[in-house]
């Protein structure tokens, strides 16, 4: 029997009764897990065991197994917040999304799963004005993670300084005019000291320094979204990504 704090990345349904649930896990990575009889009205399963939900999960493991059977659950940690503002749901699902995307099947990753937990902590009672912040918080660290992390001090193809920035389509970074003048991804010089503020910063302080009623992340949310989708294989074939941009 194997233990681990998990949350919930997508749940399907099996058979007339059963649930299959795929999992990003702290201590062994995503998996997934069967419930048999998770369906039926009074199985305490059928609530515990949907997206978007931390769990205390029990399961029964088996090498070879590709589907691992549930022994028990219980909710770790509910969203409620959430789940009663839409825009807050659509970001949360499109975490999981590219979470599931990303992370391969039995290889975990603590630091991962702990800025999933973080970030959709402060999403959950965060301001409506405040998601893109954590939004965007969330995919520069995950780039950082992944060790595609932008380049934003420096022109991606003559080095220069960065006061002013345009993505490159091509080479899938920011150069400086000189080197690209065609883009319609512009990012300005307060934008870049944000994007830099975002990859350095604990997630706890973010609001510390941050007038976040000045700032506008629509060219920032343009140029993450443009990136992430370059340089991490799949991301653009994920159907809420579309409800993002």
């Amino acid at each position: 029997i194997y233990n681990s704090e998990a949350i919930i990345l997508s749940s399907t349904p099996y058979s007339n009764t059963s649930l299959i649930c795929n999992l990003f896990t702290k201590e062994y990575g995503r998996l997934s897990i069967i419930s048999k009889g998770a369906r039926t009205l009074k199985n305490p399963n059928r609530a515990i065991l949907q997206p978007l939900h931390f769990i205390d999960l029990h399961y029964y493991y088996k090498p070879k197994r590709n589907i691992q059977l549930l022994k028990e659950a219980s909710i770790n940690k509910h969203f409620f917040n959430i789940k009663d503002n839409y825009t807050k749901m659509m970001y949360s699902y499109n975490i999981l999304d590219i979470i599931n995307q990303v992370c391969k099947i039995e290889n975990p990753n603590e630091i991962i799963f702990r800025l999933i937990k973080s970030v959709l902590l402060n999403i959950d009672i965060c301001k409506d004005t405040e998601i893109d912040l954590y939004y965007s918080f969330f995919q520069l660290q995950l780039l950082r993670y992944l060790g595609v992390q932008p380049l934003i001090d420096m022109c991606a193809t003559c080095n220069n300084q960065l006061d002013e920035a345009i993505y490159d389509e091509s080479i899938g970074q920011l150069v400086c005019k000189k080197c690209n003048h065609n883009s319609n991804i512009k990012i300005s010089n307060r934008e870049l000291v944000i994007l830099k503020y975002l990859s350095n910063t604990h997630i706890n302080k973010l609001l510390d320094d941050l007038d976040i009623q000045r700032v506008s992340f629509q060219s920032m949310k343009k140029y993450l979204l443009y990136y992430i989708s370059y340089h991490v294989v799949n991301i653009k074939n994920i159907k809420s990504m579309k409800f993002i941009s």
